[in-house]
């Protein structure tokens, strides 16, 4: 059971900072035995937020197994198989084969935690294993007859971007299995100080700018989805530490603002769709021809 001494200790060392709701909730129902889901625009912080609290929560990196989601995924990356052993040198061995252990079989066997990034990057059939320990809270493994029991303070945490380019949606029977938590965008308070901590000596026009820049890119993203997404927070801080240095080299306000912002609205648009292209520039060159 954590303390209110251990919900602050975890909120206040988080290095993603305007995200304590999100973290709140997290903490909750993993203390209540469910598997959590953030899921939210990329470049806020979702990955950063998982991985503190299986830190916090399991005394150090170690204690959980972290493993990246791929289209080219499959049940055998999350529970393992026979593995040929093609690689040894030795011509008899290569004939022969290996059990390899996935991913989420070491964590059970090993007792650590288990982080899923980018959870939607693969199609639900790399989760069937996954699906049969959240439903029944056991998991054969047939080529070893043994069954794993899932323990019961397992923490299970992915992360994802719903409906991003190159995701795969997921079954609505693998989804009801955990508490989707949603990590958004930080408020332009929040944003406001990480860049006077990140870059104190940033100039407050430029400062503005950029958060003005941010903010007009994810109100195009919330209106009508002209942007594929907003400037992340993520893409806040790279804006602000370029134009920092670029004006401690001498260049001119104006220009390194609008230099930063074009950069950073190639990211956020969609390079096939000229209008967004063209939105982002003109959003841009906006903001600093009133530098």
């Amino acid at each position: 059971m954590l303390t209110t001494e251990d919900y602050l200790r975890i909120l206040e060392s988080c290095e993603v900072k305007g995200q304590d709701e999100a973290i709140l909730r997290a903490l909750r129902y993993i203390e209540l035995g469910y598997p959590i889901m953030f899921y939210g625009p990329p470049g806020n912080g979702k990955t950063t937020i998982a991985e503190h609290i299986l830190t916090s929560l399991g005394n150090g990196e170690d204690s959980y197994i972290k493993i990246e989601a791929s289209e080219g995924m499959t049940e055998y990356h999350m529970i393992g198989g026979f593995h040929p052993l093609a690689m040894s040198g030795n011509p008899e061995l290569a004939e022969r084969f290996t059990y390899k252990e996935g991913a989420m079989t070491r964590a059970l066997k090993s007792g650590r935690n288990l982080l899923i990034d980018e959870f939607t990057r693969a199609p639900s059939t790399a989760y069937s294993g996954l699906f049969l320990l959240l439903s029944t809270g056991s998991l054969p493994l047939e080529f070893q007859e043994k069954i794993l029991n899932k323990p019961k303070e397992w923490i299970l945490i992915t992360t994802s971007n719903f409906g991003d380019e190159g995701t795969f949606k997921l079954s609505a029977a693998l989804k009801r299995r955990f508490i989707p938590i949603y990590v958004g965008y930080a408020t332009k308070t929040t944003e406001r100080n990480v860049i006077k901590n990140i870059t104190p000596m940033l100039p407050e026009e430029i400062l503005e700018a950029v958060l003005e820049f941010s903010e007009q890119t994810r109100e195009a993203w919330k209106k009508d989805r002209s942007l594929p997404q907003g400037l992340s927070t993520d893409g806040v801080i790279k804006m602000a530490r370029y134009c920092d240095l670029s004006i401690k080299q001498g260049s001119d306000i104006r220009h390194t603002f609008t230099d930063a912002a074009m950069h950073q609205g190639i990211v956020i648009a969609d390079e096939t769709d000229q209008y967004s292209i063209k939105l982002v520039q003109e959003i841009a060159l906006a903001i600093g021809n009133k530098l």
